[in-house]
C-alpha cells in the first residue's frame, strides 16, 4: 500500500490513531527501497494533521509517540538531501495561506542542528517564494511557538528565520508579524518552561522595533505580572534585570506617552538603579532608522493605546469613529457640550488628523465609567457601548437644542429634539401583546439604539439574518412568563410580537454569545459559530455591514476585544494601538473562541458623508491638532538624536554627551530611572 494511502488518505481518525499510522509507515519505510525522499515529505505533511490532545493522560501517551516518530526521523534522515527535502515539505505547508498545519509538524526541525540553521534558512530564501509566502511562514512559526514549546529547535529557527528576512530587507514582513504575535508570545514569559525558547524571539522583536512603539505598547499591560513572577524566582532575577534594561530604554526612545508609562515606571523603578539602559537597544533597527511601518502609516488610521485592559473601550471607540455620520456630527458640534462629548470630539479630531501611530483615550476613560466597572479590569464592550451612547444622549438632551430640532412631517407633529445618537443609531419598535383568553391587545412603542440577539441552544447553522428573524418571531407567553390582561384582571396565556416601526440609519446588533450560568454565578461564552451576513433585511430596509467588534476568549471576564471596520472599499483591523489593513474574508473566517460580538450595519438608502478636512473644524480643534503636530515633531527629533548617540556609542564606546540620560549610575538626566 502506498504511503499516501496509509498516511494522507485516512479519514478523521483520532490523534492517537494518526500517530500510530505514521509510526507504522515510518517503520515500514526503513525496510523498503524506492523513493524514500517523497515518502518522508508525505510523512511531514501527515504530521501537520495531528492535533495536540488536551487530556493529560492522552497527552502523555501522545508525547511518547511523538518521541518515537522523532527518533526514527533523526535516525533515518541523516543525510542533508533528506533533511532539505523534509524542510521544504514543512515550509510548503506553513507558507500556504489556505492551511493551518499542526505545530506537531515542528518535530521535523530537530533534524537540523543549530549550526546548520542559517544554511537551511538561506536555502528557503533562495527558493523563489513570494513575499506573501515568506510572511505566512513566519506567522505560522510564531503561532506554533505560542502553542508548542516541546520542539527545542523551534525558537532558534524562528529567530534564525527572522534574521534571514532582515538580511534580505523584508522589513514590512517582520513588522507585520511582530505586531500580530508579540502579545501571545510575551505572555509565555511567565512560564519558566517556555521562557528559554521564547525570550530570544521577543527580545529580538522589541529591540528591532525602534521606529514604531506599537509592539512595546502592546506588551505593557502584561509587564506588571511578569515582574511579580520573575521577582519570586531565583533564576528569574537575572532575566528581570535584562528586561528592565530593555523596557527603560524603550520608554526613553518613545516619549510622549506619559499616561501609559507612569504606572510601568513605578513598577520598574526599584530594579533600575545603575542600569546602563541604553544597551537595551544598542543594535541596528529594522529599516535603518526610517519609519518602516509604511503599510500601517500610509493607511492614515490612528490606533488607541491600551491603558490596562481597556480594549473593551478602545474597540467600540474605533467602531464609532468609523461611523462617519456620527463622527462628523460630533466633530462639527459647535454648541455648548458636556465633558464626555467635548473629550470625544477632541479624540475624534486626533484620530482623524494626528500623524501619530496611536493616541491615548485617557480622558474618555476617566469620564466613561459604567457602574461596576473597575479600573484595570476587563469588562464587556457591549455594556460600555450602551453606557457611552446613553450618556451622550442624556447630556445632549440637557443642552438647549436650537440647532437640532426637526419636524416629523409624516406624523404632522411639532419639532422635537433629536440628539446625535438618535440621528445616528435611533430606531423604534412596537411591542404588541395579545391575551389568549379575550383577544385584547396592548401596544407599546419604544426607542432603541441596538438589538440584542439571542443564540438558540444547539443550533450550529445560524446566521445573523436568522437571529434577527428569530428576535422578531411571536413569543408565547405562558408558564412563568404569562401575560397580565387588564380586561381579564389576571395572568393568562398570550402572545407577544415585536415589530420594527422605524428602522435606524445605522443598525447595531449584539450577538449574545454569553449566557448566565446559575450554578457558577458567572457568564459563560457560547462557542458556536454564527455566519456573518454582509447584507441583512429589517422591516423592508436593506443594511450593509461596515464594522464588527470581535471578542477573543472563552469568558466575558477575560480575553481581548478588537474591531474590523470598512472605509470605502477597504477593510481595517483596529487592535488597540495597531491598525493594519485586512480583508472582509478575514472577518468571515473567524473561528471560536474568536467571535464577532457587536455588528454595525448601514442602511443602504443612507449616504455616508466624506471625511472632514482639518480646515472645516473649529479653531479650538485646529489649535489642538497644531499642538499635537508640533509636539510630535519635537519627540521625533529627540528620538532621532537618541538613536544617533546610541549608534555612535556602539561604534566607539565613547560616553554619551551630558544630558542624554545614558551611561553610568550617577547620571540623572533624560530618564527618571537612572539614579
Amino acid at each position: 500500500m502506498a504511503v499516501k494511502q496509509k498516511v494522507v488518505g485516512y479519514v478523521a481518525p483520532s490523534t492517537e490513531a494518526r500517530l500510530q499510522i505514521i509510526l507504522r509507515v515510518l517503520q515500514d519505510t526503513q525496510l523498503r527501497d524506492g523513493n524514500r525522499n517523497n515518502k518522508y515529505a508525505q510523512i511531514v505533511m501527515a504530521l501537520g494533521t495531528v492535533t495536540v490532545p488536551n487530556d493529560p493522560a492522552t497527552y502523555m501517551k501522545f508525547i511518547e509517540d511523538i518521541k518515537s516518530v522523532q527518533s526514527i526521523l533523526v535516525k533515518e534522515c541523516a543525510n542533508m538531501e533528506v533533511i532539505f527535502v523534509t524542510l521544504k515539505a514543512l515550509y510548503d505547508e506553513i507558507c500556504n495561506p489556505t492551511k493551518s498545519p499542526s505545530p506537531v509538524m515542528s518535530i521535523v526541525l530537530q533534524l537540523i542542528d543549530l549550526d546548520s540553521m542559517p544554511g537551511a534558512v538561506k536555502y528557503i530564501m533562495n527558493s523563489g517564494y513570494p513575499e506573501k509566502n515568506l510572511e505566512r511562514a513566519l506567522y505560522t512559526l510564531c503561532i506554533w511557538l505560542t502553542k508548542w514549546t516541546w520542539t527545542e529547535n523551534l525558537g532558534p529557527l524562528v529567530l534564525c528565520y527572522m534574521k534571514g528576512l532582515e538580511a534580505e530587507h523584508h522589513y514590512d514582513i517582520l513588522v507585520e508579524v511582530t505586531l500580530a504575535t508579540i502579545e501571545p508570545l510575551f505572555k509565555l514569559l511567565i512560564l519558566p518552561s517556555s521562557r528559554k525558547c521564547v525570550s530570544p524571539v521577543i527580545h529580538y522583536m522589541l529591540t528591532r522595533m525602534q521606529n514604531n512603539p506599537q509592539a512595546f505598547h502592546k506588551v505593557i499591560p502584561y509587564i506588571p505580572k511578569l515582574v511579580e513572577i520573575l521577582e519570586k524566582e531565583d533564576t528569574g532575577r537575572a532575566y528581570l534585570q535584562q528586561l528592565v534594561s530593555l523596557f527603560v530604554a524603550l520608554i526613553d526612545l518613545f516619549p510622549g506617552h506619559e499616561d501609559l508609562y507612569e504606572p510601568l515606571q513605578r513598577i520598574l523603578h526599584p530594579y533600575c538603579v545603575g542600569i546602563p539602559y541604553k544597551k537595551g537597544i544598542n543594535c541596528q533597527p529594522w529599516s535603518d532608522g526610517v519609519n518602516i511601518s509604511l503599510s500601517t502609516r500610509s493607511i492614515s488610521k490612528v490606533g488607541l493605546n491600551n491603558l490596562g485592559n481597556t480594549c473593551y473601550m478602545n474597540s467600540i471607540l474605533q467602531a464609532l469613529f468609523m461611523t462617519k455620520t456620527f463622527r462628523n456630527k460630533i466633530l462639527l458640534n459647535s454648541r455648548p457640550m458636556m465633558p464626555l462629548t467635548s473629550k470625544l470630539q477632541i479624540l475624534f479630531a486626533l484620530m482623524q488628523h494626528s500623524k501619530r501611530f496611536a493616541i491615548s483615550p485617557k480622558d474618555i476613560l476617566l469620564l466613561l465609567r459604567p457602574p461596576g466597572f473597575v479600573v484595570g479590569h476587563q469588562h464587556d464592550s457591549s455594556e460600555c457601548l450602551g453606557y457611552l451612547l446613553d450618556t451622550l444622549h442624556e447630556q445632549e438632551k440637557g443642552v438647549p437644542a436650537s440647532d437640532i430640532t426637526v419636524a416629523d412631517e409624516k406624523l404632522d407633529q411639532p419639532a422635537t429634539t433629536v440628539t446625535v445618537v438618535q440621528q445616528s443609531f435611533g430606531g423604534k419598535t412596537m411591542t404588541v401583546s395579545r391575551c389568549a383568553r379575550c383577544g385584547t391587545k396592548s401596544e407599546n412603542v419604544d426607542n432603541f439604539r441596538d438589538l440584542q440577539l439571542s443564540i438558540p441552544n444547539g443550533d450550529e447553522n445560524q446566521s445573523v439574518q436568522n437571529l434577527l428573524d428569530y428576535f422578531l418571531q411571536p413569543e408565547k407567553l405562558c408558564g412563568d412568563n404569562q401575560y397580565r390582561c387588564d380586561l381579564c384582571n389576571c395572568l393568562t396565556d398570550g402572545e407577544r410580537i415585536t415589530k420594527i416601526v422605524e428602522a435606524p440609519a445605522r443598525l447595531v446588533l449584539t450577538l449574545k454569545h454569553f449566557r448566565y450560568d446559575a450554578a457558577s454565578h458567572t457568564r459563560t461564552k457560547l462557542l458556536q459559530r454564527v455566519k456573518l451576513d454582509n447584507q441583512i433585511c429589517l422591516d423592508g430596509a436593506q443594511f450593509d455591514l461596515y464594522a464588527a467588534v470581535v471578542h477573543y476568549g472563552t469568558s466575558v471576564d477575560c480575553g481581548h476585544y478588537y474591531t474590523f471596520a470598512k472605509d470605502d472599499a477597504e477593510w481595517y483591523k483596529f487592535n488597540d494601538c495597531s491598525v493594519t489593513k485586512t480583508s472582509e474574508e478575514d472577518l468571515h473566517c473567524l473561528k471560536p473562541p474568536e467571535t464577532p460580538y457587536i455588528l454595525f450595519y448601514n442602511r443602504e438608502d443612507v449616504t455616508e458623508p466624506n471625511n472632514l478636512p482639518c480646515g472645516s473644524l473649529s479653531p479650538a480643534l485646529q489649535s489642538i491638532l497644531a499642538k499635537d503636530h508640533s509636539e510630535l515633531e519635537q519627540e521625533t527629533k529627540r528620538s532621532s538624536v537618541n538613536r544617533t548617540y546610541a549608534r555612535k556609542q556602539n561604534r566607539n564606546d565613547q560616553p554619551p554627551p551630558p544630558g542624554c540620560g545614558g551611561g553610568g549610575s550617577n547620571s540623572t538626566a533624560g530618564n527618571m530611572f537612572v539614579c
